[in-house]
């Protein structure tokens, strides 16, 4: 059955005054799926964000990219996370443009799940 408004929902993103010059408004990766989205989709995305960025942008967004792949990651071992877990935005305090970030917005459902390999080896033996 076709749903129109899908239950995980959400999206990724790097901005800042340095990129909002040249995209309008920055690099974004959404999702709006049935399934939640694995840890490995939510890495994936950001991979690509860093590929987007130009050389400036990524260098002012290096600690953010990490601190927002290590969210993603903590989230996974605890099963995922929903909107009320919505992190702050990650950024360097020591960048030149003080708004140069990475967000991950959750708006609706459960995000970065474990990958289903490795919830089926935990109930092995």
């Amino acid at each position: 059955m076709f749903q129109s408004n899908p239950p995980h929902r959400g999206r990724i993103q790097a901005q800042g005054d340095d990129i909002d010059r040249h995209t309008q408004g920055g690099y974004s990766r959404a999702w709006a799926k049935e399934a939640s989205i694995t840890r490995d989709e939510g890495i994936c995305f950001l991979e690509e964000l860093e590929q987007e960025c130009q050389p400036r942008e990524l260098a002012r967004r290096t600690k953010a990219f990490l601190k927002a792949k290590n969210f993603i990651r903590r989230a996974a071992q605890g099963g995922g996370v929903g909107p009320e877990s919505q992190p702050p935005s990650f950024i360097d305090q020591k960048n030149d443009i003080k708004n140069a970030r990475v967000d991950i917005e959750i708006r609706k459902g459960l995000a970065f799940i474990p990958p289903p390999d490795e919830l089926r080896n935990e109930y092995v033996d």
